[in-house]
C-alpha cells in the first residue's frame, strides 16, 4: 500500500494540489501552502535533487525553517510543517488525510454505514458523546484510508494494511496517535466479535507511550485576562457579542462548544442561572449568572444580535446567520489577546479554552479547593483538575526543598 518510491517534485505537488480541489480544500489554504513548495522546490534545485522522499522535507524544514521537533509551533510554522505533511501522505500513502481535528465522514463512500453501526453498538456502554464523536473522527480515517486503497469490503482487512495505516502516524503528536490507534483497537475488536474479520488485529496495533496529565495547562494571568476584555470595542454589535463570550470563558469557564451552543432555554433569569447539558461529558451543570454576564448578553442581544427566530444565543453577523463554529471562536479568542498586547510564548493555547485554564489559575491563587473547582469546571473526575496544581506557582513554591550546605574541601576534592 505505501509509496516508497522517489517521485518528481514537479509532478508530487500537482497530484497533491489536485487532490486538495477535490476534497474541499479551499484556494487561500492551498496557496499557503504553494508558497512553502515554492521555496521546498528552490531548496532541491540547490542542492541538485530533482525527486521527492519524506527525508528530504524533513530536511528542507530543518534548513528553511529551523524546525526539527513538530511540537509547540507558531501558527505559521504549523502551516508549514502541515504542508509538507501532506506531500508526505500523498507520496506515502496516495491519500491526504483531513487533520485529526475534523471528521472524514463526509468523504465516505463504502464504510459509512458500519462506523454508524459501531456507534450505535458503543452506546450500551454508556460511551459519552464526546467519545461517540471522537470515534467519527479517528475511526473515520482509518476507513477512508482503506476506501483509498481500494479496500471495499472490510474483511479484507489484513494485518498488513492495518499497519500501513498505523505508519501514518510518525509525524503526528503523541496525543493524537495515541488516541487514533486507541479507538482502531476498540474497532478492529468489534469487527472480529461481529464475525467480519475471522482475526482479532487489534493486537498488530502499536502502542504509543502517552500520559494525559504531562502537559502544562496554557492559562494567562488575571491581569491579561482584565486586558483581553478591556480590548473589546463594546460600542459595535460584533463587540457585544464577543465580550459576553468572553465573559463566560472567563469567568464561569465554560468550553467552547457550551458557548457556541448556548441557547436561551439554557437562562433562566428568575433564578439567575445557566443550567446546561455539557458537551463533552454529558453532565448537567448549573452555573451562576452573574450581573456582568447578564447584562452583557441582554445588551448584545437587544442591540448587536441579528433578527432571527434561533434558539442559539451566539451567532455568525454575517451570511449565512448561524451558530458559530470552533474555528470562528478561536480565532476570536486569538484577536483580542493580540489586540491587548498579551506576550504569547511558543506553542501557548490562545482560544477559548486557554480562559477557561485562566479561571482555574486564578481560583488556585485564592486557595479555592480543588474539589469546588472540579465542580465550576464541570470536571466528572477531581483527577483531571489535578493537572492546574502544575501552574499554581505560589503553591509550589511551598513544596521546595532547602538546597543542603556543600563543604567543599578545594585541598581534597579532585575533578
Amino acid at each position: 500500500m505505501k509509496r516508497e518510491a522517489d517521485v518528481p517534485i514537479q509532478k508530487l505537488i500537482e497530484l497533491v494540489e489536485a487532490e486538495l480541489l477535490r476534497t474541499g480544500y479551499g484556494d487561500r489554504v492551498i496557496k499557503r501552502y504553494q508558497r512553502v513548495w515554492n521555496r521546498l522546490t528552490d531548496y532541491m534545485k540547490e542542492c541538485s535533487l530533482v525527486a521527492y522522499n519524506t527525508k528530504i522535507g524533513l530536511d528542507f524544514m530543518e534548513a528553511a525553517y529551523q524546525i526539527t521537533v513538530f511540537k509547540a509551533l507558531t501558527n505559521e510554522n504549523k502551516v508549514r510543517a502541515r504542508s509538507i505533511q501532506v506531500l508526505n501522505d500523498y507520496h506515502l500513502h496516495g491519500i491526504i488525510f483531513p487533520k485529526f481535528t475534523t471528521s472524514s465522514f463526509s468523504l465516505l463512500s463504502h464504510h459509512s454505514s458500519i462506523l454508524e453501526q459501531f456507534q450505535e453498538y458503543r452506546k450500551q456502554f454508556q460511551i459519552s458523546k464526546s467519545t461517540l464523536k471522537s470515534y467519527e473522527k479517528y475511526i473515520g480515517k482509518f476507513l477512508l484510508f482503506l476506501e483509498r486503497h481500494g479496500v471495499l469490503e472490510l474483511s479484507q482487512i489484513t494485518a498488513s494494511s492495518v499497519l500501513d495505516y498505523t505508519n501514518i502516524f510518525a509525524g503526528y503528536s503523541s496525543a493524537t496517535s495515541h488516541n487514533s490507534l486507541s479507538a482502531l483497537r476498540v474497532f478492529l475488536r468489534y469487527l472480529h466479535e461481529i464475525g467480519t474479520l475471522g482475526e482479532d488485529f487489534a493486537d498488530k496495533v502499536p502502542h504509543v507511550r502517552y500520559r494525559r496529565d504531562a502537559h502544562i495547562p496554557s492559562a494567562f494571568a488575571k491581569e491579561d485576562v482584565q486586558r483581553v476584555l478591556e480590548a473589546v470595542d463594546r460600542s459595535s454589535p460584533r463587540g457585544k457579542r464577543d465580550y459576553a463570550m468572553l465573559l463566560l470563558a472567563s469567568e464561569l469557564g465554560l468550553r467552547s462548544g457550551d458557548i457556541r451552543n448556548l441557547a436561551f432555554s439554557n437562562l433562566h433569569w428568575e433564578k439567575n442561572t445557566i443550567e446546561l447539558t455539557m458537551s463533552k461529558t454529558g453532565k448537567p451543570i448549573t452555573l451562576p449568572l452573574l450581573e456582568k454576564i447578564g447584562m452583557a448578553i441582554i445588551d448584545y442581544v437587544k442591540y448587536g444580535r441579528p433578527k432571527t427566530d434561533s434558539n442559539y444565543v451566539f451567532l455568525r453577523h454575517i451570511s449565512p446567520i448561524q451558530p458559530l463554529t470552533a474555528s470562528a471562536l478561536s480565532g476570536i479568542v486569538k484577536q483580542y489577546i493580540s489586540i491587548a498586547g498579551i506576550d504569547v510564548k511558543p506553542g501557548q493555547s490562545q482560544g477559548p479554552h486557554a480562559m477557561r485554564h485562566s479561571l482555574a489559575s486564578a481560583l488556585l491563587e485564592d486557595n479555592v479547593p480543588l474539589p469546588v473547582i472540579s465542580e465550576i469546571l464541570g470536571h466528572t473526575d477531581s483527577r483531571t483538575t489535578g493537572v492546574y496544581l502544575k501552574i499554581d506557582v505560589n503553591q509550589l513554591r511551598n513544596c521546595a526543598l532547602e538546597v543542603p550546605c556543600f563543604d567543599w574541601n578545594a585541598d581534597r576534592e579532585v575533578f
